[in-house]
């Protein structure tokens, strides 16, 4: 029977820490909260000045009717509207590093920071996933239904510029809602309850909300978050669930740009375009766990030791200040002046002993027997 580890599983990181109170990840919402609108609207203040001066023929009205479209065929959209996520990840560390607790490198793993090794593992891992599921549900389509498979467009600079786009700015987008959901929202609802199944629960339906797909797309965004949520519990640290939700967005949102695939998750969204995020899910549980195991990942972090307890006050204190005197010096007598003679000490008087008895012996010495005796 394998024995259990004693170290703080990443959920619980911010609640097993000497520094813990259990206002400072509430609070840290309100931080985060203020953070990002102050970055929104610098946001939406440099798209202002960028349809200000170009001549892409859209105004700020536009792209704020289109908010949330993430079309491809409008370039500045797509950008302003990633660039509204990605800056969820200096939002979410803002807040946890003003509030606590610290540091706040736990938010990433249980080892204090990213692991980039890792994560460049689970990247190749989940890219090869990602590339097989969705590469053949389309081999899939185009053998079942022919005709509902789209062509791949001509490659023109529009769609360079699109893909290059995709591989440069969708893997912070997936970084911080990782952040945020998997990270923060983990880890608040974590420190209420040790058992893991909680933060998956509450977490995964938060993630769904934040989504205006259909149903299908709902339920295709709600395994996804499922299984990243297990990632990150299992691995200990949101590098798999980074890895597996970047890996995701890039394959689409490539094959969107080349008119392969449309990525609004709208009402032609049916059950059966969840069996690849299905296949997909089983697949890196199996295989990110494999390679966990192989390459020796923590998993938890070591436990914090209390801190010492305050030792008891000196009594009386110390004191705070120390007044400086001058040390005594020898005396000398003014000039013309003489000290008296000094007059030797006396003896000291010795007091006559006690009277013996007549024939005491000198001490030491036996006493004779009878000696003391009168006659």
């Amino acid at each position: 029977m394998a024995r259990r580890s004693t170290g703080t599983r990443y959920h619980r990181l911010a609640r097993e820490t000497p520094a813990y109170g259990w206002w400072k990840l509430p609070v840290a919402a309100l931080v985060i909260l203020a953070a990002y609108l102050g970055l929104t609207i610098l946001i939406i203040a440099g798209a202002a000045v960028w349809f200000a001066v170009s001549d892409s023929g859209t105004s700020l009205d536009d792209w704020f009717d289109a908010v949330g479209d993430l079309d491809l065929r409008h370039l500045d959209f797509f950008v302003l509207d990633m660039l509204s996520l990605v800056v969820l990840i200096p939002a979410v560390l803002l807040g946890v590093l003003a509030v606590g607790p610290r540091p706040v490198g736990y938010l990433s793993s249980v080892a204090g920071h990213l692991r980039w090794r890792w994560l460049g593992l689970a990247a190749l891992i989940a890219s090869g996933v990602s590339i097989a599921t969705i590469g053949g549900s389309l081999i899939v389509s185009e053998i079942v239904a022919p005709d509902d498979v789209s062509a791949p467009v001509g490659i023109d600079s529009h769609v360079v510029w699109a893909i290059l786009l995709v591989l440069l700015i969708v893997p912070f987008q997936s970084a911080a809602e990782e952040y945020l959901f998997r990270g923060y929202l983990m880890q608040l609802v974590g420190s209420w309850s040790r058992f893991a199944i909680l933060p998956i629960l509450v977490t995964t339906p938060l993630f769904v909300a934040g989504h205006a797909y259909e149903l299908w797309g709902l339920v295709d965004v709600g395994l996804f978050g499922l299984t990243a949520a297990i990632l990150t519990i299992r691995t200990g640290g949101l590098e798999a669930g980074i890895a597996a939700h970047a890996a995701n967005n890039v394959v689409l949102f490539v094959l969107d740009a080349l008119g392969m695939v449309e990525t609004d998750g709208g009402s032609s969204y049916g059950p059966i375009d969840v069996l690849p995020t299905v296949i997909s899910s089983v697949l890196l549980l199996v295989i990110v766990e494999w390679a966990a195991r192989r390459t020796g990942i923590r998993t938890t972090r070591d436990p914090i030791p209390l801190p010492p307890p305050p030792q008891a006050p000196m009594w009386p204190p110390p004191p705070y200040a120390m007044v400086w005197y001058a040390p005594p010096q020898a005396y000398a007598p003014p000039p013309g002046y003489s000290l008296p003679p000094q007059h030797a000490p006396a003896p000291p008087v010795v007091q006559p002993s006690p009277s013996l008895s007549p024939g005491t012996p000198e001490y030491p010495g036996e006493l004779p027997e009878g000696w003391n005796q009168r006659p």
